[in-house]
């Protein structure tokens, strides 16, 4: 019986990864396979070589994607921590309207952050999509349930040695957090490397599309060039995955603990 229940699930996993991976390989094999023109590597030439838009569109998703990350690994250390290691007036309801806000969807706070943006006049610029991305809860929640963890032990054998709050938390309370703070930075980087609603509604040309964006755009009268740039926009997910999928698992399952 139990033999059994091993093959049945093994088979469903396969299953479930072939499944996973069928549109992928489509987009792959049909990048190459042009038909009756047999196997041709002219759309990867045309989209990484010869036509400079698609890598623009690539550098500048990437730029304001590391952006994105970078602001809310900062903000969400320095905010988890404050909410962990501090006892002010408001602490449980601030972080527990902290913990609703992160239920609302995205379009909800379309409006908000447009009326905001367009008061300080960045409006059509990479900032208009940066900033907003920052100030995320998630990342915050994350950090504050991980910085609970650590034991006041280690915070007051540091006070003692004379450290003072921002060397606590570079030199204790961030290497603790190594791993859960990666998660955070990975999930932010691929939740901005995914957006579409936020680049259409802040930026005005279309030139200053992010890949995510302007692959609709691409003309549909070339499949391959336009298969080609989906496997462009999968790299950048797919070797953060690669290089960190310990990290991102383990902060996964440390936030679901929590």
């Amino acid at each position: 019986m139990r033999r059994k229940k091993k093959v049945l699930s093994g088979v469903f996993s396969v299953l479930i990864v072939a499944l996973c991976l069928v549109p992928f390989l489509f987009v792959l094999v049909s990048s190459i396979f042009q038909g009756a023109g047999g196997v041709s590597f002219q759309a990867y030439y045309d989209v990484f070589l010869s036509t400079p838009r698609y890598l623009m569109r690539f550098w500048r998703s990437l730029f304001v994607c590391l952006g994105i990350a970078g602001g809310q690994m900062v903000v969400s250390v320095l905010a988890g921590y404050g909410f962990a290691r501090y006892r002010f007036r408001g602490n449980s309801t601030m972080f527990f309207v902290l913990m609703i806000l992160m239920t609302l969807p995205l379009q909800v706070t379309l409006v908000p952050n447009y009326i905001i943006l367009n008061k300080l006049h960045l409006l059509g610029t990479q900032a208009a999509l940066i900033l907003p991305g920052i100030f995320m809860p998630l990342g915050t929640i994350i950090m504050r349930y991980t910085f609970v963890t650590i034991s006041d032990e280690i915070i007051d054998a540091a006070k003692l040695d004379g450290c003072g709050v921002l060397k606590i938390l570079i030199k204790v309370a961030i290497p603790v957090s190594k791993g859960c703070l990666v998660c955070v930075g990975l999930l932010s980087f691929l939740d901005a490397w995914n957006m579409v609603e936020q680049p259409i509604a802040y930026l005005k040309e279309f030139d200053n599309y992010p890949l995510s964006v302007a692959l609709a755009y691409v003309a549909p009268d070339n499949l391959s060039r336009q298969l080609v740039s989906c496997i462009l926009a999968a790299l950048p997910p797919l070797l953060l995955f690669a290089f960190f999928k310990e990290e991102l698992v383990r902060g996964i399952v440390f936030a679901e603990e929590k």
